[in-house]
Parts: C-alpha cells; structure tokens; sequence
C-alpha cells in the first residue's frame, strides 16, 4: 500500500473515531452505509478506467 493510502486511511479513521460516539447509533449506520457506498462507486469507476 502506498503512502498516501495509508495516511488516508489512518486520517479518516480518525476522524471516525471523533465523529462515530457523538452520533446515535442509527445515525452510525447510516453514516457507515454512505461510506460504503461512495467507496463501492469510486472503486467501480476507477475499475472501469482500468479495464478502457
């Protein structure tokens, strides 16, 4: 994994890690299913510019 992956990773894991106790848990789903949501976009949009 390059550099600036895992300082991505480690900043918004830590940004989670301030934002997810102040949210009730309903709220931390959603939360967490927006997320996945937009990262399962990115990765099938950056799989598609691979495979062009």
């Amino acid at each position: 994994m390059k550099r600036n992956a895992r300082e991505f990773i480690h900043s918004t894991t830590t940004l989670l890690d301030h934002v997810l106790p102040t949210l009730t848990q309903e709220e931390q789903h959603e939360l967490l299913d927006a997320l996945t949501g937009e990262i399962e976009e990115r990765l099938d949009a950056l799989v598609e510019v691979v495979e062009s």
